[in-house]
């Protein structure tokens, strides 16, 4: 039997009705999953950060993955790659929030204040549950400024935050620190959660944290798990005798010889950090300090309620050592708002003019001096010499005086 086929006219036009449904079902389904991913997408952006294709760390890049060594120049931008940069400070401490301001604009850096609070004002309503009996007035307000940041960040529109205590100092090259610290954690050996693609997109430290401690007093790690740390080296490292002697013990307990102790960082799992002087948070971050630190009670001074909740496997943090931010210290009651005022006691030794921190290697604050010093009479004597005593008789008889 022979088979006869219609024209390919009559074919087409038979099947048009079927095409045009088909295209309406595609159109259909196409619009329908781009207001679906619309819905979908982070509803915490962080803002585009400049992929720049150079670096000054100084770190050896051949093993870094190329969207890695973009993303961590984030840290370049003026917050260090976080969502924002925040400080605490006591509302009549103007002085140390002249001086945050002098040192953060003069490092290229934008900051935000977070008032602090005289605990002794908190309602007996409002204070948290099982506090200790012996807890002092300004550690409470210590503790109520800090959850005043952590509630901040949960009302922002941020995915991570820095937060500063008015009293700290960091080197003049905190932009390439934080970015070598980037690259470092972006390939962090020490991570218990796989890399998300949101993080490998627009997170310069990752996610998978709830604090990162980056300024303390001291620290110690897990004396049962002395394996657990990332080191690398840094061209910005302080002194050796400069670094605080407990993080020193610490590295020295890692197996770091005392050459490596003045050329490497280590990162290590939080364990039991002093002072919050600088740490920075996540979303989830803030949710759990706010949960376990406020919400169900407060059983210790801020910071070492946080290590014991490290401690206890509530919190999940990182501790960077030797931090890049340290204390600015003035020898006297003026270093502490937990030290009350005393009449006739004397407030600082000679103020900032004799300050110092520890484990910065080139101090912020200590440049301050030299680089606002207008150097005014010098320039002048360079740029216009000094007349003689004939030359200023002929411009006058000439009536040429002055500069025109």
């Amino acid at each position: 039997m022979t088979t006869t086929f219609p024209p390919k006219q009559l074919i087409y036009a038979g099947r048009r009705p079927f095409i045009l449904l088909a295209a309406s079902v595609s159109v259909t389904v196409a619009i329908f999953f781009i207001i679906v991913s619309a819905i979908s997408l982070d509803p915490f952006p962080l803002p585009l950060r400049p992929l720049i294709k150079t670096s000054t760390t100084g770190a050896d890049t051949d093993s870094k993955m190329p969207h890695t060594f973009a993303l961590a120049t984030a840290a370049q931008n003026e917050s260090l790659g976080f969502g924002e940069i925040v400080y605490i400070s006591m509302p009549y401490r103007t002085d140390r929030q002249d001086a945050m301001n002098l040192v953060a604009s003069t490092t290229g850096i934008k900051l935000k204040l977070i008032p602090g609070v005289d605990g002794s004002t908190i309602h007996e309503k409002a204070k948290p549950d099982f506090l200790p009996e012996n807890l002092t007035p300004s550690a409470l307000g210590c503790w109520r400024a800090h959850a005043d940041a952590w509630r901040y960040m949960l009302d922002s529109n941020l995915e991570s935050l820095l937060i500063l205590e008015d009293d700290v100092d960091w080197d003049i090259n905190i932009h390439e620190i934080m970015e070598h610290l980037s690259l470092e954690m972006q390939n962090n050996p020490l991570r218990l959660d796989p890399q998300t693609e949101r993080e490998r997109e627009a997170a310069p430290y990752g996610l998978d944290w709830d604090f990162l401690f980056l300024g303390h007093c001291l620290d110690s790690a897990n004396p049962d798990r002395n394996d657990l740390f990332h080191m690398y080296k840094d061209n910005n490292m302080p002194e050796r005798e400069s670094q605080i002697h407990e993080m020193k013990d610490m590295e020295r307990r890692f197996g770091l010889s005392e050459q490596q102790i003045s050329e490497y960082r280590t990162l290590s799992p939080t364990w039991f950090p002093a002072c919050t002087m600088s740490y920075a948070i996540t979303r989830r971050g803030a949710q759990r300090l706010l949960m376990w630190l406020s919400y169900m009670g407060l059983n210790a001074p801020v910071d070492n309620d946080i290590a014991f909740k490290a401690q206890s496997g509530h919190l999940h943090g990182y501790d960077l050592n030797p931090p890049p931010f340290g204390a600015w210290r003035v020898q006297g009651s003026k270093d502490s708002d937990n030290q009350e005022f005393e009449e006739g006691k004397p407030l600082a030794g000679e103020g900032n003019r004799g300050g110092f921190s520890l484990n910065v290697r080139n101090s912020a604050r200590k440049r301050l001096a030299s680089l606002l010093y207008a150097d005014t009479w010098n320039r002048y004597e360079k740029m216009f010499p000094k007349k003689s005593d004939e030359e200023v008789a002929a411009a006058k008889s000439e009536g040429k005086m002055g500069y025109r």
